[in-house]
């Protein structure tokens, strides 16, 4: 998905931050400026642009990260959690036996505070509910689960404690497997506990993970990834409230998909104040590609907006926004106060959004509207919606180059109609200008091109996000979780 990205903020600076259609030079009402008459910072600008986007029309590093895809896709696909629920109990009788049955008078002051708030936040006790509670199992993700191997195949799932690693494994045929793996180190007794779920409703369950572990995937295709994850905390104890705790979780991905070397690092964190803040970044032969930053989400949205029919039009606007859809309801973000991505470790776009689910759903619209000739008032409102929530600067750092952004409804694309459009002021400029107005036809091609291949990586995306979606929810509520 991230990869996703890097070629949508491309697309974005040229044409539309949803239209993925194919522009054209036609019926231009502005005329294009000549060199001559244009800002200096512009020309250079534009000069460093066209640069890259040429390069990106023969970039074939599409071709990994939509194999990476789908191998990702193919793997939760074959992940049957049906089978899965059919274990579900015999697993965890299994897990709870080989737990340690904790006693909360035996529980220092410091870690018993700790446990009842972690109890509060995650299945919202009462202090009267909480006071029934005089013990918990904590399972240690080493002893308990290290030597687990899940095998899925032919609609069944079988469990046994033959592996070295926790495994899942899927079985398509004698010869077309891929399996999953997890290496627990024995250090997690100096970890951190979280309370995922409770057995019978009743008694609490608290997960022992280490600060550090390895992942790998190996997939039908015969590509392996592997990676590490690590887990940190402030909190005072060692268990850990994932809804009001300082935390963070990161990791570190790495493949050899067509040759080239790939990385993917991800970190997660949430403060006391409420706030997620997110990172990411993709490297490519040792250079990075995207360096993405979001700080400052917060859950704002209540249960009841999440659920009304204004934003559930999301999930009949396609499978991008059914996926943003998702987003939204996870982790209930409204605004986020600092937003940036960094690509080909040059062109920066910074800014903030006061509305995330309004800015979906003006997106979706503009979407639905494509290809019906909508007319200029139609789409504007869409657009003027955005320019209210969405707020960015582009920058480049090879120029010291930065101009302020805003979105225009101008004509444009292969349907040539009304559509919105980046437009950008340099110093100097008394009102924004539309980019689409200034590309040259090699530009044009060169869009094109980056699109017929965006196109394709984007429905490997979203059927990813998609399936994800649906497998976490299901094994979700199976789990209680």
């Amino acid at each position: 998905m991230k990869k996703f990205t890097l070629w949508m903020m491309t697309a974005l600076l040229i044409c539309s931050p949803v239209m993925l259609t194919s522009c054209s030079s036609e019926d231009n009402p502005t005329g294009k400026p000549t060199t001559e008459e244009k800002n200096k910072d512009r020309v250079v600008f534009e000069k460093i642009l066209s640069e890259r986007l040429a390069r990106a029309a023969q970039d074939v590093r599409f071709e990994s990260a939509m194999t990476s895809t789908k191998s990702l896709t193919e793997f939760l696909k074959a992940l049957d959690e049906n089978a899965l629920k059919d274990q579900i109990s015999t697993f965890l009788v299994k897990v709870v036996a080989g737990g340690q049955m904790i006693e909360m008078k035996n529980l220092s002051a410091q870690d018993k505070k700790a446990v009842e708030k972690c109890l509060k936040d995650r299945f919202n006790m009462t202090d009267e509910e909480l006071a029934k509670v005089t013990s918990f199992v904590q399972l240690d993700a080493y002893k308990t689960l290290n030597k687990l191997h899940l095998t899925f195949e032919n609609g069944k799932c079988t469990s046994s404690e033959d592996a070295e690693d926790f495994t899942v494994e899927i079985v398509k045929s004698a010869t077309e497997r891929s399996k999953f793996q997890i290496k627990f180190g024995a250090e997690s007794e100096n970890g951190l506990c979280i309370f995922p779920t409770r057995v019978g409703g009743s008694l609490p369950i608290a997960l022992q993970l280490p600060k550090s572990f390895h992942v790998s995937l190996t997939t039908i295709q015969g590509n392996v990834m592997n990676g590490v994850i690590d887990l940190a905390s402030l909190a005072s104890s060692k268990y850990v409230s994932i809804k009001s705790d300082d935390w963070t979780i990161g990791a570190l991905l790495a493949a050899t998909i067509n040759g080239r070397d790939e990385s993917i690092a991800a970190r997660l964190s949430h403060g006391t104040d409420g706030k997620y803040n997110a990172e990411a970044s993709i490297g490519i032969n040792d250079k990075t590609v995207l360096a993405f930053v979001a700080n400052g989400l917060k859950p704002e949205y209540t249960d009841e907006y999440i659920d009304s029919d204004e934003l559930k039009q999301l999930r009949e606007m396609g499978p991008f926004f059914a996926a943003g859809y998702e987003v939204v309801k996870a982790l209930k973000g409204k605004s986020i106060d600092d937003l940036s991505i960094t690509l080909e470790e040059d062109l920066v776009i910074s800014g903030k959004i006061d509305d995330v689910a309004k800015s979906l759903l003006a997106l979706g619209h503009i979407r639905k509207l494509y290809g019906t000739q909508p007319g200029f008032e139609a789409v504007d409102a869409y657009t003027q919606e955005l320019n209210k929530y969405v707020h960015f600067t582009v920058s480049q750092i090879s120029s010291g180059i930065e101009a302020p952004g805003t979105l225009l409804t101008i004509k444009k694309g292969s349907h040539n109609e009304y559509q919105p459009g980046l437009a950008l002021q340099f110093k100097g400029e008394k009102e924004p200008q539309s980019m689409y107005d200034n590309l040259s036809e090699e530009d044009l091609a060169n869009y094109n091109k980056v699109v017929e291949n965006l196109n394709e990586l984007l429905k490997e995306c979203t059927t990813l996000v998609e399936t994800f979606s649906a497998k976490i929810k299901v094994i979700g509520e199976a789990f209680k979780l």
